[in-house]
């Protein structure tokens, strides 16, 4: 393995690891200090500036013309339907349907890859995939908790949901051959406030900043700079060096962080199937990013 490989799975593991430790970090402020919708309005307005203030240094130009459909896309299917579908399937369903369901997520994006971009799915890729799938479950799964069934209506939602990221992150990868990934992130989310706003203006609005305790303050610092800003750009970057089914492939290392964070600041217990659904997923993800990559 080379140094560019291991500067981009290391970029990778970051992103899922940020993702493990937001699970936690979004129960201090999503729904008691800030609606889900409101939080959504917050982290894309924020990062689209933060984003706009980091291009302002090295301005791209687009081809709207052949390029302008293709970004409109990928805010509504990265961003917008993304993050809206998500939290509102999860205030309808259980959490560990939810949790179990965006586990298809790196299956979708192998189909979503072979449909629109022709991307090869080797052997591979599919027992990696497969192991994965494995792993994530044995993870999330409680016995307990599957005694209160989620609302199937819910589970839909977030099915869309992880459809909706899946193509995403498909559609996104020619752009990246394209421009820089700064290019096409800072547009994507300027493009997606027109979507998310009407939403969740309401909520938004209804906030009270002043009455805000600190750690809500951190909190939200956390998923707006590191969560949406960091890991947008670096899941961005990361496409330019390999395909979308590794970046999707990934995904399942977040369970092992947020079990691990939990087990580590939150006192939960360390069991046997964690260990074993961690040898799974890392065993997944290997099988995957040892296959080459697409030209």
């Amino acid at each position: 393995m080379n140094l560019d490989s291991i500067k981009t799975y290391t970029a990778l593991t970051l992103v899922s690891l940020f993702y493990g430790v937001n699970y936690s970090i979004l129960k201090i402020v999503v729904p008691e200090y800030v609606g889900p919708y409101g939080f959504i309005v917050f982290r894309v307005t924020v990062a689209s500036g933060v984003f706009w203030m980091i291009h302002s240094f090295n301005r791209e130009k687009i081809s709207w013309k052949s390029d302008g459909l293709t970004l409109a896309l990928c805010a509504l299917t990265g961003v917008a339907v993304n993050q809206l579908l998500f939290y509102k399937g999860i205030s309808l369903t259980s959490a560990v349907n939810g949790s179990i369901i965006m586990t298809l997520t790196p299956v979708l994006v192998l189909i979503w890859a072979s449909l629109l971009i022709g991307e090869k799915i080797t052997k591979m890729k599919v027992i990696g995939v497969i192991l994965g799938l494995i792993g994530a479950v044995i993870i999330l799964y409680q016995p307990d908790a599957l005694i209160t069934t989620g609302d199937w209506r819910g589970d839909i939602l977030i099915l869309i949901n992880g459809a909706s990221y899946a193509c995403y992150l498909v559609l996104v990868k020619p752009l990246m051959r394209k421009y820089k990934p700064m290019t096409v992130v800072t547009w994507i989310f300027t493009i997606a406030i027109v979507f998310v706003v009407p939403v969740g203006i309401s909520q938004a609005a209804s906030v009270p900043f002043a009455e805000l305790p600190p750690k809500v303050w951190w909190s939200m610092g956390y998923a707006i700079i590191i969560v949406t800003v960091v890991v947008y750009f670096l899941n961005a970057w990361t496409l330019v060096k390999v395909n979308s089914s590794v970046v999707g492939a990934f995904i399942y290392l977040q369970p092992v962080f947020a079990t691990t964070t939990a087990i580590l600041f939150f006192d939960e217990i360390f069991l046997l199937r964690h260990l074993l659904a961690a040898v799974f997923v890392f065993t997944g993800v290997w099988l995957v990013t040892m296959t080459k990559k697409s030209a």
